[in-house]
């Protein structure tokens, strides 16, 4: 049994309504926290914490009378992985947000991945530079590697053409969802790899046809097999092993190790508020206890988060901001 099995279009786009309305909480929630401006990678510190519990009850709300348990995790961080690549070397960040679905059911499972690279916006448009180095990465997918973020090193050719890669736009401010022309008013949207940055499509209906497996970049969680699949794996070990906190919105307060200083960061997760369901999966097939192990930190409603104790973390940067999401059907 898959998601998209079970719904039918009213209930898909309740989906879609879903995500859009843990967005938008999420986009006022870094608004309202930020003591200026929220900056770019506010709006992704809220959106992977604070719209990880909303996400679940909406969808937990939708998918569990259709027998399929919900649970969304968040991981954010900042800076890193750094990638290299071209001649003369050029060095940017892999990108800014890490979004992982993954379906289990009796038949085994299935995930799926897409790399966001996030631009602040006011029209839902933003104009980049012709030599813009992060464009070249996100357009043409050059061999790179890792140079930054505790990830293996040497080449690495992804063969990725814009499935498993796309640019998100940030509304720049505050706003209500009747007050911007964006796609589904939505505060973020997508849009491809160009030069002139379009968001033709809400970040919304993204994340629901992630789960629906319409969009998004199969990979394989279990053998990596691939150089995408292993990518997508590493950066999930990684970033299980490494969480920090996001000073600007007053989130956490745990240094890192070695007197070094802050960096931002945290870890959430949420099975939906008062579900009251045991998690219906094998110990060890979940993406999160599988990739995070005892560096969870379990969370119903958001009301439970704590940054991890210094002894808790690795002093070596790393991770990716990650929005994982599991779903679980079939099973009696």
């Amino acid at each position: 049994m898959n998601v998209s099995d079970v719904l039918d279009a009213r209930e898909r786009e309740a989906l879609y309504s879903g995500a859009n309305s843990a967005i938008w909480y999420s986009h006022h929630f870094a608004n309202h926290h930020a003591p200026t401006a929220a900056r770019e990678e506010d709006y992704v510190a809220t959106l992977v914490t604070d719209g990880v519990p909303f996400l679940a009850d909406r969808w937990t709300e939708l998918l569990q009378p259709k027998g399929i348990t919900v649970r969304v995790s968040g991981v954010f961080c900042h800076g890193h992985p750094q990638v290299s690549f071209g001649k003369p070397p050029r060095q940017v960040e892999l990108a800014d947000l890490l979004v992982v679905h993954q379906h289990t059911s009796p038949k085994g499972s299935v995930a799926r991945a897409i790399l966001l690279q996030a631009k602040m916006s006011t029209d839902a448009t933003h104009n980049l530079s012709s030599d813009d180095s992060q464009l070249f990465l996100f357009s043409e997918w050059p061999k790179f590697e890792f140079v930054t973020g505790g990830l293996r090193r040497g080449w690495r050719d992804l063969e990725e053409v814009g499935e498993g890669s796309r640019y998100a736009l940030i509304f720049s401010g505050s706003a209500y969802p009747e007050s911007i022309s964006w796609p589904d008013q939505c505060p973020w949207a997508e849009s491809k790899a160009m030069k002139n940055l379009s968001g033709d499509r809400s970040l919304a209906k993204l994340l629901g046809d992630l789960i629906l497996g319409e969009d998004g970049r199969e990979f394989e969680p279990e053998t990596g097999a691939g150089e995408w699949s292993r990518t997508i794996r590493e950066l999930l070990e990684v970033t299980g092993a490494r969480t920090y906190k996001r000073g600007n919105i007053n989130r956490g307060d745990t240094s890192r190790l070695s007197g070094e200083p802050p960096i931002s960061g945290f870890l959430l997760m949420s099975d939906g508020r008062d579900s009251g369901q045991v998690w219906p999966v094998r110990h060890g097939d979940s993406l999160v206890e599988k990739m995070f192990g005892k560096a969870l930190i379990s969370s119903v409603g958001g009301d439970n988060s704590r940054p991890l104790a210094p002894n808790e973390e690795s002093p070596e940067e790393g991770g990716i901001s990650s929005l994982i999401i599991e779903t679980v059907g079939g099973y009696d």
